[in-house]
């Protein structure tokens, strides 16, 4: 680890890094059986952990986005290569297990081709993050032109339009929508406004810049109401899903409601640990390895559920934190040992 590392920044990356393995363990108990015990455990413990992408993208934000980091086309180039070669690395793995050794050699199903290269071109479940990030290395030239401290109005001003036709008006959409069909007029309206520019995960790409820069004032309001979001998106995501009978989950990462709490997250560890000049060994080791974790806990968690469930271990409050547990362990020491085999510790 380089010597002039941002401690915060590490112990921020660790948290997400925990938070995103606990959305997959968690997901699978929101899908059914809306309003029952296991539903509503799962809800919450996916509820508390939607923040996980949001801070990855806020910390990318606030190294990249920094005025003294080189931007250099050659560099950028090179972390556009690495992710490239991550994806196609992990992609390939993944489409091999569930296309070719699950249903060929567990469920006993005939190969097909088109599914295996639709999987290995979209991507499993969670390598979408993959292309993201690409996407956002791709405009950080053009993000760096006026994203500094001599155009922080501007700055602000791109936040607040984001915050409105991005996060706020989407969401009041997405909820009235399921219950007044004049909400159907208002996303017409909204999208024919259009303003992608302001869209996307590039606010949570310039929020890490925003706040690594500048302190919040009123941290206490922003914490009451950080608690208040979570709240209500536990208590919307299950109240939304029985009215319904669908699933309908208010935690999507472009929401407010998720904005405020990746905040809140950032600006509490920030304000606790910005002075801090050492972390703990394993706090340091779980941030080097985040992106193999990241690669390697869906397999763990797909196939330790899938046992779980085979022997009765099928109660959210017993089931979720067994096989959080278990996924952490075995992706932590999975990915160290990994990353000593040549070759691999260039896709981890």
């Amino acid at each position: 680890m380089k010597k002039n590392r941002i401690v915060y920044l590490e112990i921020l990356r660790v948290i997400a890094c925990l938070l995103v393995i606990m959305v997959h363990v968690s997901a699978k108990f929101v899908k059914t059986n809306f309003g029952s015990f296991n539903v509503w455990v799962g809800n919450v413990f996916d509820s508390l952990s939607r923040i996980g992408v949001p801070l990855f993208v806020m910390i990318s934000g606030c190294l990249l986005l920094d005025e003294k980091y080189d931007c250099s086309k050659d560099k950028i180039t090179k972390h556009i290569n690495k992710l490239a070669i991550f994806y196609i690395f992990w992609s390939l793995f993944y489409s091999i297990v569930f296309e070719i050794i699950n249903p060929i050699f567990i469920e006993h199903k005939a190969f097909c081709l088109k599914n295996f290269i639709i999987h290995f071109i979209v991507g499993h479940t969670h390598l979408w993050y993959i292309y993201m990030i690409i996407g956002l290395y791709l405009i950080l030239p053009l993000l760096r032109l006026w994203v500094n401290k001599k155009n922080i109005q501007y700055v602000k001003y791109f936040i607040v339009l984001s915050l409105i036709f991005t996060f706020i008006i989407p969401q009041i959409i997405s909820i009235g929508i399921n219950y007044f069909d004049i909400f159907n007029d208002i996303k017409q309206v909204l999208s024919n406004i259009n303003i992608r520019y302001v869209g996307g995960f590039t606010t949570y790409f310039i929020l890490g810049w925003y706040l690594n820069n500048y302190k919040i004032e009123n941290k206490k309001r922003l914490y009451i109401l950080s608690v208040l979001s979570i709240i209500s998106i536990i208590v919307m995501t299950g109240v939304l899903s029985i009215t319904t009978n669908s699933s309908i989950q208010m935690y999507d990462n472009l929401t407010i409601t998720v904005l405020v709490c990746a905040v809140a997250m950032f600006v509490f560890i920030k304000d606790k640990f910005e002075t801090k000049n050492k972390n703990s060994q394993i706090i340091s080791n779980i941030s080097k390895y985040s992106l193999g974790i990241y690669a390697i806990h869906h397999l763990i968690i797909f196939y330790t559920s899938k046992l779980a469930f085979k022997y009765g271990l099928n109660i959210a409050l017993f089931h979720i934190p067994a096989i959080y547990i278990i996924t952490v362990l075995l992706s932590y020491f999975g990915t160290m040992i990994l990353s000593k085999i040549p070759l691999l510790n260039k896709v981890i």
